[in-house]
């Protein structure tokens, strides 16, 4: 539900290289491009929507780039080294 924009976004945007004849090197290439340029874009979104939570809370910029922004990035490596560290590759983990 909260990720169905993004998921919009990146389906009209992105070419679908799992389909029959879309593994070429300009699918690859494009989707690559994009993919970076969706990051950027996504991250600048994150960036302002924490910049106005922190302004409504009081809370000053430095300390939710320090805090928030850092602990949202961080989480999902936390997140994929668990998993496969459970799986029992641990070396993957570290």
């Amino acid at each position: 539900c909260i990720t169905l924009p993004m998921v919009i976004c990146l389906m009209c945007t992105l070419p679908n290289v799992n389909k029959p004849g879309q593994k070429t090197m300009k699918h690859a290439v494009w989707g690559f491009a994009g993919a970076i340029a969706w990051i950027g874009v996504f991250s600048y979104i994150m960036v302002a929507a924490a910049e106005v939570v922190g302004d409504s809370a009081g809370i000053p910029i430095e300390v939710m780039g320090l805090t928030f922004l850092a602990a949202g990035t961080s989480v999902p490596d936390l997140l994929s080294s668990v998993i496969v560290a459970k799986q029992g590759q641990g070396d993957m983990a570290v």
